[in-house]
């Protein structure tokens, strides 16, 4: 192989275009050492940008996003780069400090994922492969076929980076030597170009008002991991939200490493309190003036669902379409049960852990869930370890959003918003969670005094919900796993003089944990109440409650990372109004769900996988009852694979409908010889049922029939 001469391109094609290259641009007067590219990556051949897993017949899927398209992730781009920079022979510490090291300092270059900018799902190849029985035999070995998902050459992804402009030169260099992604690199699969534009500069402004309290609306740009454990396993869980501890340690971080040790000392001084960082719904997209007044908390113990009652006739529960979920005051049950009453309702079932309640004041409660993913990972590379360091990460996906809040005194807040400008003006990310998963500041807004009115005094009282994890030690100093009795609650932090009666509703303990990422040490553990917990408080002392949850005061111990903040309601937040209004089902977990346009168009009472799993069950039962005559053969698994995959591939709307039916057509009336298996009685038969369905759910008919044919082929091989 003949040498490469350092700084010299392998591939002139794949050295990004003059009219493009940032190095030739001028770069804007800043008072930051960062700068903000576009990164865009061409497909040139097809590649397998691989998720780990496999299905429906198909042993290597494409990585997704959350709308369902191929994504290149920034972590596989980054072990492109780093072993580029092995190549090129660059120092180790060197190295480490552009893409990070183990232990060390998160690195220098910032990069998002690289997500396809097609207006609609490109259409995926499938590329079937086998091994070679011998090396001088070119027949297929047994048992060696091997179908993988690749995404077509002239894909366009986008993605962007965060770095010091003294690297740029560096990694336009690197970018030069990377010729391919994906899997099957050195057998020519995957080649690639990227190019750089530089990214338009952020010119929003922050309101300069004489503000207590700042709302933040913040967006995940790529998915990000907030570790649920102090123990991980094989697979790290996520948190559903940004606890205060870990955005205030973000913060605290992005003003040491500019340099503003002043305000990162004020930060952590407990004069400024920040809040928990809730995720927002998909369907809400709050203005400013909508960000100031938004209520948004996780899901109160007492409200929970009614279990469904079960299915009259011989249909079975997972055929029936699925109902709307009813939410009820459980609380109401358990007060009646302390009076002596007999409860003869329906059976309840608890919120889930990842439940939030949303709404804009006026409006109704809105609940759903955060979408949660699992991704497989690898490790960096050590040569110190032969064993491949494999595990699972949950992450929230991308483009999650999340509202925080800043409080504090105006002596406090305003050389601190001063100091975070670029991040508020969102012309910098903050790194949060596993890896330093950026996250960019969309919106801030003051919020303004409240001017609160207590709740009625009725008889049944209030409600105290915790909305966040609540600290309070005994005189022992040991931690409090529920709130103390009448004579203790005056010690409370926080807690009014005025008299206040306490009932607990639903009550629960939960481990807080912690690492101080600058210390690079773990924080001691501690157990808290849960929050979510649920109280019923009578007395004089409940108004001066009221108005201290209001102004957004807190209990128990550190309030500056967000801990020990709660409400006071009338009536439990999230049950039906009096008008029967419901906020409706909750997503499923781990499921991405689609846009919001396209769940705008699907109709009401959609078809279940369940529904279409028993009607592609008929399918095949009658075509096995039926006495075939014909003498062709019928189409092999891989000719309804790829009949699947046509399909899938057909893009929305009117266009997908035409191409959809094309592909049917095409198989019935073709008289091609490689058409003639679809002549077959079997397969000529549902070819017609397809036909009779509406174009957008023949592809998930066709593979739920498809599954059903390997059930078959898999039956008969244990047979034979």
């Amino acid at each position: 192989m003949a040498k490469h001469r350092p700084g010299a391109s392998r591939r002139p094609q794949n050295r990004p275009s003059s009219s493009s290259s940032p190095s030739q641009l001028e770069h804007p007067t800043t008072s930051v050492s960062r700068q903000r590219f576009a990164l865009h990556a061409e497909i040139l051949e097809d590649t397998h940008l691989g998720s780990g897993s496999g299905g429906a017949g198909v042993n290597a899927l494409l990585a997704r996003d959350r709308r369902g398209y191929p994504v290149l992730w920034a972590s596989h781009l980054e072990g492109l780069l780093r072993s580029a920079a092995t190549l090129l022979k660059r120092d180790a510490r060197e190295i480490g400090r552009l893409f990070g090291a183990a232990g060390g300092e998160r690195q220098a270059l910032l990069f998002t994922s690289l997500y396809c900018t097609a207006e609609s799902p490109p259409s995926s190849h499938i590329w079937r492969s086998t091994a070679r029985a011998s090396f001088t035999n070119r027949a297929p070995e047994a048992e060696t076929l091997r179908a993988m998902e690749f995404v077509p050459a002239g894909t366009h992804f986008k993605g962007h980076v965060e770095l010091p402009i003294a690297d740029l030169s560096e990694l336009e260099r690197l970018l030069q030597e990377v010729e391919a992604v994906g899997q099957g690199r050195a057998s020519g699969a995957g080649r690639v170009r990227f190019s750089l534009e530089q990214a338009p500069v952020v010119r929003r402004e922050v309101p300069s008002a004489d503000a207590t309290r700042w709302r933040l609306h913040l967006r995940a740009l790529d998915p990000v991991c907030i570790a649920a454990t102090a123990t991980p396993d094989n697979l790290v869980p996520t948190e559903s939200y940004v606890p205060g501890r870990t955005l205030l340690g973000a913060l605290t971080r992005w003003l040491l490493q500019e340099g503003e040790d002043e305000a990162a000392r004020r930060l952590v001084s407990e004069d400024v309190c920040v809040s928990d960082g809730l995720p927002l719904p998909t369907s809400l997209q709050p203005t400013l003036a909508e960000l100031a007044v938004l209520e948004i908390l996780p899901a109160p113990l007492s409200l929970q669902s009614v279990k469904p009652e079960a299915p009259q006739g011989a249909m079975p529960w997972w055929a029936v379409a699925d109902s709307a979920v009813t939410r009820v005051d459980a609380a109401a049950r358990l007060a009646s049960a302390a009076r002596g009453q007999r409860y003869d309702g329906p059976a309840h079932k608890r919120p889930e852990a990842d439940l939030y309640l949303a709404r804009i004041p006026g409006g109704p409660w809105s609940t759903y869930r955060p979408t949660i993913r699992a991704r497989l990972r690898s490790g960096r590379p050590d040569p110190n370890r032969q064993d491949p360091m494999l595990f699972a990460v949950e992450q929230l996906a991308e483009r999650t959003e999340f509202v925080a809040e800043l409080s504090g005194a105006p002596l406090a807040l305003a050389p601190l918003l001063t100091a975070l400008g670029p991040v508020l003006q969102g012309r910098r990310w903050l790194r949060i969670g596993r890896a330093g998963a950026p996250v960019e500041v969309v919106g801030v807004a003051a919020m303004a005094a409240p001017s609160v009115s207590p709740p009625a005094a009725t008889s049944e009282g209030a409600y105290l919900t915790l909305t966040s994890d609540l600290l309070l030690r005994d005189d022992l100093l040991r931690w409090r796993t529920a709130l103390p009795d009448r004579e203790m609650l005056a010690k409370v932090p926080g807690w009014p003089s005025a008299a206040i009666t306490v009932t607990r509703c639903h009550e629960e303990e939960s481990a807080v944990n912690g690492f101080n990422g600058t210390a690079r040490l773990w924080r001691t553990p501690a157990t808290a109440i849960r929050r979510g917990s649920v109280y019923k408080i009578k007395g004089e002392g409940v108004a001066a409650l009221a108005l201290a949850a209001a102004q957004g005061q807190a209990l128990g111990e550190r309030v500056h990372e967000g801990l020990g903040r709660f409400r006071v309601d009338a009536r439990l937040p999230g049950v039906a109004n009096a008008d029967g209004i419901d906020a409706g089902p909750a997503p499923p977990p781990h499921v991405v769900a689609p846009p919001r346009s396209a769940r705008a168009a699907q109709p009401a009472q959609a078809v279940t996988a369940e529904q279409i799993c028993c009607v592609t069950k008929e399918w095949r039962l009658a075509a096995l009852a039926a006495k075939s005559t014909s003498e062709d053969r019928k189409p092999s698994l891989s000719q309804w694979h790829d009949l699947v995959a046509e399909l899938e591939a057909a893009p929305p709307g009117d266009p997908g409908k035409a191409q959809r039916a094309a592909v049917i057509r095409n198989r019935q009336e073709s008289n091609t010889a490689g058409a003639r298996p679809w002549r077959h009685q079997d397969a000529s038969y549902v070819l017609g049922e397809l036909s009779k369905l509406p174009t957008a759910s023949q592809p998930a008919y066709a593979r739920m029939f498809v599954r059903w044919l390997r059930v078959q082929v898999r039956q008969s091989s244990q047979k034979g």
